[in-house]
């Protein structure tokens, strides 16, 4: 099962990985690799603050569940992360910027629990706070938010966009 679920998300990182061309109608080629490598490294140590102080959540040790879920937090999150910035440069709706947030942040408490689920993570505690996760996933949302319209105004004032 562990091999199993390490396939469909590295199939699911390739595929997302093919998407991001599509992204230039709202950025430059630029700030979608300056964007995808801050996204990357924010959500990867998104997961090693919720994972690391606590005994509450921890990846199992074998090579499978260590490489799915950096994959899920450095790939599948971060495209995905991209895609909701995306959305808010678009010209969509409050309410359709809303509805991608909670769908964004509702992806990750899933993911989650399914990989506690299956065995890709591990809990040593008895209960599972999913609003923890939900107070980091909005916080990352936001400063990655902040970290787009930086990037832009810094990239436009120094006349590279």
């Amino acid at each position: 099962m562990l091999m199993t679920t390490f396939f469909i998300i590295l199939t699911v990182s390739v595929s997302l990985a093919l998407t991001l061309p599509l992204l230039q109608n709202w950025f430059t080629k630029i700030e979608i690799f300056l964007l995808f490598m801050f996204t990357s490294y924010f959500c990867q140590n998104m997961f090693y603050t919720i994972s690391s102080p606590y005994d509450r959540i921890s990846v199992v040790t074998e090579h499978f569940p260590f490489w799915t879920v950096r994959l899920q937090y450095g790939a599948v999150f971060a495209i995905t992360l991209l895609w909701l910035m995306a959305v808010y440069r678009s010209k969509a709706t409050l309410f359709k910027k809303l509805l991608a947030t909670f769908s964004w942040i509702l992806l990750g408490i899933i993911v989650e629990k399914t990989f506690l689920f299956i065995g890709v993570l591990r809990s040593d505690s008895i209960t599972w706070y999913p609003s923890l996760d939900m107070f980091f996933e909005m916080l990352v949302i936001l400063l990655t938010l902040y970290f787009s319209n930086f990037l832009y105004s810094t990239l436009k004032r120094e006349r590279v966009i």
